[in-house]
């Protein structure tokens, strides 16, 4: 049986034609609306298509760094029928004639997304309604399309995944440098940061261990943008790095390099008339030259100098954080974040010392913290105390894609540039282990030290003048007059009462006070328990 409309005219779909053209109107006049507008806003939304072929192109003026405006359009819609048909590229002009998109562009575009999702639902429902007039056709087959279902919250029921199935993640650098996340590090000033940074990224770029971590894959891309130092400074730290690991110019074919202090400037956020504008379409610039040049790590140093924000509001500083996150899943990236740390906290730098808003840590997957040697750390290893500068530790203050791993040791020597008289020395790091106090010490050394301690009274107090690190150090050849010397024999006492070469027995002395002694172990271990 035919419907009957009763005399009622079929109602229009929703749609503000006057809205579509006052917004378009606004970017044409003000292009930096664009960055304003909610993100999710596309070509389709738009009821009238002229309309979103013209939100397009204009966007895609302004992404490539142009200026969208009647004049630069009008070749673009010479021959299109839809502007012949209201009345040629004139129209453009006509958009701009008032000024109230400019005021409320950001309504008027959430109007368009919203009367959008109306269109769609209705015409769901038309179809739903001609579907249920199917009756051949089962109850359980209709059901809203994706798109639409989705625009509702609901909970998805989890499907079974065979584990040995699923994708493994991605890993550039190690276990520190993900693609599709964000990284940051973070050092304070003077540490050797931007020199550990070269080198990662000439480990990527010839896909070699110079960190001694591994470049999974093979060679990769990097780009290295610093906004802080200048172009030769730039090169004097990779032609050093280069010079020490023996890279040649064809092995850096994959690099990239630009210095905010030659022009090479980067704004993606900024504060005007008290009002917080990001600025998306430099986010789409930056994803569309990230995969354009196919590049698979983007060095920023530092992040404070790419944007205009206070770096402690939290808020704002999320915001511009989550877009480099988008940046780097869209273009399938890591992109490192290069902080520096606060000032107030003690020396020991963590993933809290960064400076400023926690939003930008709390966004990274993955938090680098660089520390120099302390002085405790250089008299138990036995370093001298005017060498410690030279040695840095790299560790993962935020491991949540895999296990925390111990912290990398790299020590920065000194390259000669050989670039005139004087000429430039410019520091490397490489990779450097922990000295072992067994490195030159034998089961037979060990051996020595019980038959002589069967002997005597020795003690386990370091300031005892009995102390059996004076035995050992003796037998060793070791001076213990300097703090090195004495760390390493206090470390190989430790490490043989720990493997129970020797024990600690407590009895009085003399004068009857209690005190301990260190005697002959029950059994002398094999050389693999002794010296491990």
């Amino acid at each position: 049986m035919a419907a009957f409309t009763l005399g009622r005219e079929e109602p229009k779909p929703p749609a503000n034609i006057e809205a579509e053209a006052a917004l378009i109107g606004a970017i044409l006049c003000e292009n930096s609306i664009a960055a304003k507008l909610p993100p999710q806003l596309r070509a389709e939304h738009f009821f009238e298509p002229l309309h979103g072929r013209i939100f397009t192109h204009a966007l895609n003026q302004i992404d490539r760094g142009g200026v969208a405006s009647p004049v630069s359009l009008k070749p673009l819609f010479a021959d299109d029928e839809a502007m012949e048909a209201v009345g040629g590229v004139g129209y453009l002009a006509q958009l701009t004639a008032s000024s109230a998109g400019i005021i409320g562009a950001r309504d008027f575009a959430d109007q368009i997304i919203d009367f959008a999702a109306r269109r769609e639902l209705i015409s769901w429902h038309a179809e739903q309604g001609n579907a249920l007039r199917d009756y051949g056709r089962p109850i359980e087959d209709i059901s809203p399309p994706e798109t639409v279902s989705r625009s509702s919250i609901s909970a998805t029921p989890y499907n079974w995944r065979e584990p040995t199935e699923l994708p493994p993640r991605q890993w550039l650098l190690g276990r520190w440098l993900l693609r599709g996340t964000v990284a940051c590090v973070i050092a304070p000033g003077g540490v050797g940061k931007t020199t550990f940074l070269t080198s990662a990224a000439l480990s990527l770029v010839t896909g070699r261990q110079l960190l001694g971590k591994p470049v999974w894959g093979g060679q990769k891309r990097v780009w290295i943008w610093n906004l802080e130092d200048d172009g030769d400074e730039l090169a004097r730290a990779i032609q050093a790095a280069a010079k020490h690991h023996g890279i040649a110019p064809a092995d850096l074919t994959g690099l990239y390099v630009d210095s905010g202090l030659e022009g090479r400037t980067l704004c993606t956020a900024t504060i005007r008339d008290g009002q917080f504008h990001l600025f998306e379409p430099v986010f789409r610039q930056l994803a569309r030259e990230l995969k354009r040049r196919e590049i698979d790590a983007l060095f920023l140093d530092p992040f404070v100098s790419s944007h205009e924000v206070d770096e402690n509001d939290n808020a704002r500083v999320d915001r511009i954080a989550k877009a480099w996150a988008r940046v780097a899943r869209d273009a399938n990236c890591s992109i490192v974040l290069v902080h520096h740390a606060s000032k107030n906290g003690s020396s020991e730098v963590t993933a809290q010392s960064s400076r400023g808003a926690s939003a930008l840590v709390n966004a990274a997957r993955s938090a680098l913290v660089v520390n120099r040697m302390d002085e405790t750390e250089a008299q138990r290893l036995g370093i001298m105390a005017d060498d410690r500068r030279r040695y840095i530790r790299v560790q993962d203050d935020k491991a949540n894609r895999a296990p925390a791993e111990a912290a990398d040791w790299f020590r920065l020597v000194s390259v000669d540039l050989e670039n005139g008289e004087p000429g430039d020395s410019v520091g490397v790091v490489e990779p450097w282990s922990l000295p072992d106090p067994f490195d030159d010490v034998s089961v037979d050394d060990l051996r020595n030290v019980q038959e002589r301690l069967a002997g005597g009274e020795w003690r386990e107090n370091h300031q005892a003048s009995e102390w059996v690190g004076n035995l050992v150090a003796e037998v060793l050849e070791v001076d213990i007059s300097a703090s090195p010397g004495k760390a390493k024999v206090r470390a190989i006492v430790d490490q043989w009462i720990r493997s129970g070469a020797l024990r600690i027995e407590e009895r009085r002395d003399s004068k009857r006070k209690p005190r301990k002694y260190v005697v002959v172990g029950e059994h002398t271990p094999h050389c693999s328990t002794v010296n491990k």
